[in-house]
């Protein structure tokens, strides 16, 4: 798009704007061009993409987090796209990193006021030091018990005989509280993405323990709630939004439709200043609001999200009047307790890893089961498996085993600590079953229960309250997982030394040969003789294992002796080296990295499409008797590009069509407004012709002129089970003018006008610039001859 508008003779500023105004969702594009001298140009667009520029005496750094600039300098902007289309900046080599010398302007290349003074970034590079630990995702585990501990500081008051919850204002403002206690709300929903949407069905579980049925509770992913749950008025509902970043684009888009319709919003959420943070009237944030999280599988955060969201469960309980003292107090010491009971685990954890490594690697299929809050401990286990051993992993009620394959002989986690004493018995039945069936169950109880669950891989938890027990059991998972993909990793240790020493062989030019050196083969040997024992059974496939053992057994007379392939070739060492990387890669878990996974994709929801039903022709419609399921997307799209060129609707005549064997016919069944006192020729039964019969045919709406009243109506076509049900013919007065852009969108919704002024245009002029549609009248433009529109477009 910027190379086309640069061909047409524009500035680089002119080309990006254009660029920027012609996309739609959220993104964050930098430009540089062959005619820019060095210059950069940053565009951003919706909230969904974040973009960074940091101040240096050297220059400029850009990036998408700050993470990226801390290691160079703490002062920075937020590049924000929210107003006026998105915005542009321009960096030069001559600003010398200087913030006055930034250029910004807006998508339609109207000058912004100067970025203004930098912020100062509350990360520094100490906060991204991973310290002693193997991993970052190791530094994450250890940092779970005292980031739990920080979101609760401050906010459970402990000086009364009770610990009681003490939100402040900014937490939970009043006019919510008011809403709450006056009936205005009956609804909570709890929304996130990914970790985020699991550690909102846990935070919806408290909530429900403590409101009982006071209020209605539901968690859903925000894709489910902006997609499914959302109607005109919401001013009854809560909804409480979870994200590590605050920058989740699903997440936010899921808030601002909700705003729009009335929702109170709460955000939990880390990062300070964030977009959701701005978004939401009150805002808990965890640990201390700037605990930084790298990019690896979410862990701390999943914690300190369900502490914050137990924190306004506790609230809202008591502001409904449902949660008695002695309970909230119960509640609140069990909280207090969770950071001492995480470190005990943490501090434990040789039963975890020797269990994780006894089983690994040895089971192609894994499952996880739980029930009640152990449902979302199952669900948040699921999640970290599959992020860091790469297994596909089933997950399941305990007692409802649909979705598990028992004859699989899988590896099964099940999730059990904190299960009511008259669940037990039932528990241990399942566990019974799934050995049986050639399952290998881990079961994660309490402490102190270990022998009473029917296999030798029982790992005791440190006991909690029951209603919050899984939280620990999730700790544990998080634990197996780590350990598990470190078990996996270690697999590919020996072949990883086997390509080290293929590289080393041909570094020093003892390959090509007819044979690989032992240094290579024996390693491979090992992982073949692993192989055969069973132990990489889950995590080697059979293909692969072949591949090697052609690089280690190819006998002739005289006995074995180790060849690559029959030829001499470097082919050779190109398809020994392809072999072991590819078991490489099979065994390999880059446990600091997540591969093919929701942080490597940046793409989330926009909803362009959400305000489909919100205009006023749609409105009249359903005044006039309209089911708007009967509304196909096509349809509504051309319906909402033309709504935005009206001025007014003036009334309705709907009429209904049936079929025939002499052709369809129509019956006016509903009239409002204008129409209402207008005569029509299909008051009674009248077969359908003319332009309302080519709109049936088409299944498309149209705008019309009448022929003998020269009134501009707007007819379209509903459906019922894919058939034509009826046709509505909308009366409206256009505005006088409108923008080129929406006398555009109109005419490209629908139809070849747009094709046609164009080739009209162009078969006397060489170029067409659709701004000039801006200088008719929009009547003029959408209904008046294509001839006469090209005739005006090119008189000067």
């Amino acid at each position: 798009l910027v190379s086309e508008s640069l061909a047409q003779g524009h500035g680089d500023q002119r080309a990006v704007s254009d660029m920027l105004r012609a996309c739609s969702g959220s993104m964050a594009i930098a430009v540089q061009s062959e005619r820019s001298g060095g210059d950069v140009h940053l565009a951003v667009k919706g909230s969904g993409q974040s973009l960074f520029v940091g101040f240096t005496p050297a220059g400029y750094l850009v990036a998408s987090e700050i993470y990226g600039l801390v290691g160079q300098t703490q002062r920075f902007v937020r590049v924000d796209g929210t107003a006026s289309g998105g915005t542009v900046l321009r960096l030069t080599r001559a600003g010398g990193g200087r913030p006055e010398a930034v250029e910004a302007w807006d998508a339609t290349g109207t000058a912004l006021p100067p970025i203004g003074d930098p912020q100062v970034s509350y990360v520094t590079s100490r906060d991204l030091a991973r310290g002693d630990y193997a991993h970052y995702l190791d530094k994450e585990l250890h940092d779970a018990p005292e980031s739990f501990r920080r979101t609760l500081r401050g906010r459970i008051d402990v000086r009364s005989p009770r610990p009681a919850v003490s939100l402040p204002e900014s937490s939970l403002p009043e006019a919510i509280r008011r809403r709450i206690t006056e009936g205005g709300i009956r609804n909570v929903v709890v929304v996130g993405q990914g970790t985020a949407a699991v550690a909102a069905q846990g935070v919806a579980h408290v909530i429900g323990s403590t409101v009982g049925n006071r209020l209605t509770v539901t968690a859903l992913p925000a894709t489910e709630f902006s997609a499914w749950r959302l109607v005109p008025d919401m001013t009854d509902t809560l909804v409480v939004a979870i994200s590590q970043s605050g920058s989740t684009t699903d997440t936010n888009r899921a808030v601002d439709m909700a705003r729009a319709r009335g929702c109170g919003v709460l955000a939990i959420v880390n990062r300070r200043d964030s977009d959701l943070a701005h978004k939401s009237s009150g805002v808990l944030y965890t640990s201390d609001g700037r605990d930084v999280e790298l990019s690896v599988a979410s862990t701390k955060a999943f914690y300190a999200q369900v502490a914050a969201g137990s924190l306004l469960a506790v609230e809202l309980g008591r502001l409904v009047g449902a949660l008695a003292p002695e309970d909230e107090g119960a509640l609140l010491e069990a909280l207090l307790a969770l950071p001492g009971q995480l470190a005990t685990l943490l501090a434990a954890t040789g039963t975890i890893r020797d269990i994780a490594g006894a089983v690994a690697t040895r089971y192609p299929n894994w499952s996880v089961v739980g029930s009640g809050p152990n449902r979302v401990a199952a669900n948040e286990i699921r999640i970290k498996l599959s992020e860091l051993c790469y297994k596909a992993v089933a997950v399941d009620a305990v007692e409802d085993k649909k979705h598990i394959d028992l004859s699989a002989e899988a590896l099964v986690l099940v999730c059990v600590a904190g299960a009511p004493p008259g669940q037990i018995s039932d528990l241990v039945k399942e566990v019974e079953i799934l050995a049986a069936h050639g399952n290998r169950p881990v079961v994660l109880c309490d402490e102190g229960t270990e022998q009473t669950w029917p296999t030798d891989l029982a790992i005791g938890l440190p006991p909690a309250n029951p209603e919050l027990a899984w939280i620990i059991t999730t700790a544990a998972g998080h634990l197996f997982a780590y350990h598990a993909a470190l078990c996996i990793d270690r697999a590919a240790d020996e072949v990883r030394a086997a390509l080290a020493e293929l590289e080393k062989a041909v570094d020093h030019g003892l390959l090509p040969s007819a044979e690989l050196p032992s240094e290579v083969l024996v390693p491979v040997a090992g992982t073949l003789a692993a192989a055969a024992r069973g132990e990489l059974r889950g995590v080697l496939t059979s293909q692969t294992a072949m591949e090697l053992a052609q690089l280690v057994l190819r006998p002739r007379s005289g006995g074995p002796v180790y060849e690559v392939f029959p030829d001499q070739s470097s082919e050779a060492v190109s398809l020994a080296r392809a072999v072991l990387t590819r078991a490489i890669d099979e065994l390999g878990r880059p446990i600091d990295s997540v591969k093919h996974q929701a942080k490597t994709v940046t793409v989330g929801t926009s909803r362009v499409d959400a305000d489909l039903y919100d205009n006023d022709v749609v409105v009249a419609m359903q005044a006039a008797g309209l089911d708007r399921h009967a509304l196909t997307l096509p349809v509504l799209r051309v319906v909402r590009a033309h709504a935005r060129l009206v001025e007014q609707v003036a009334g309705v005549t709907r009429y209904q069509v049936r079929s025939g064997d002499a052709g369809p016919s129509i019956e006016v069944v509903h009239k409002t407004g204008l129409a209402a006192n207008m005569a029509s020729r299909a008051d009674r039964m009248t077969p359908l012709v003319g332009s309302k019969r080519r709109i049936a045919d088409l299944r498309v709406p149209r705008l019309l002129r009448g022929r003998r009243d020269g009134r501009v109506v707007f007819v379209v076509p509903e459906q019922e089970a894919g058939e034509l049900s009826h046709l509505a013919l909308v009366h409206v007065r256009l505005r006088e003018h409108c923008t080129a852009d929406e006398l555009v969108a109109a005419m490209n919704s629908v139809g070849d006008r747009m094709a046609d002024i164009v080739a009209a245009v162009t078969e006397t002029t060489p170029s067409f610039v659709p701004d000039r549609f801006a200088e008719l009248s929009t009547e003029e433009v959408l209904l008046a001859p294509v001839e006469w529109v090209a005739e005006q477009l090119t008189t000067s």
